[in-house]
């Protein structure tokens, strides 16, 4: 099993929901339902993997990814969904 480094975070507020495009489902034994609210997006890159993962996080931990083959792709998501900014971003540099 890969292990996993998170390289950036960015928290999220009131602004980065207004612009929210994508609609994130999660399918489970209660049936088809929204994510809760994401409070925080963060990149995240598995040991030896050339690709990266964005990560949405809600309060409740679980939450939802999408894939990029860079880094600069991950970050154009999170601008295009939520507004994100380049100086949004904190270095995190710790498993994830």
């Amino acid at each position: 099993m890969s292990a996993y480094r998170s390289l950036l975070r960015c928290d999220l507020g009131a602004h980065h929901h207004a612009r929210e495009r994508a609609k994130h489902q999660i399918k489970d034994q209660h049936g088809l339902r929204s994510f809760p609210p994401f409070v925080a997006l963060e990149i995240v890159q598995a040991d030896g993997d050339s690709a990266f993962y964005l990560m949405y996080i809600p309060e409740s931990g679980m939450g939802a990814d999408t894939f990029h083959l860079t880094l600069e792709d991950a970050k154009h998501q999170a601008e295009w969904e939520f507004g994100v900014k380049e100086d949004e971003w904190l270095k995190t540099d710790k498993p994830f």
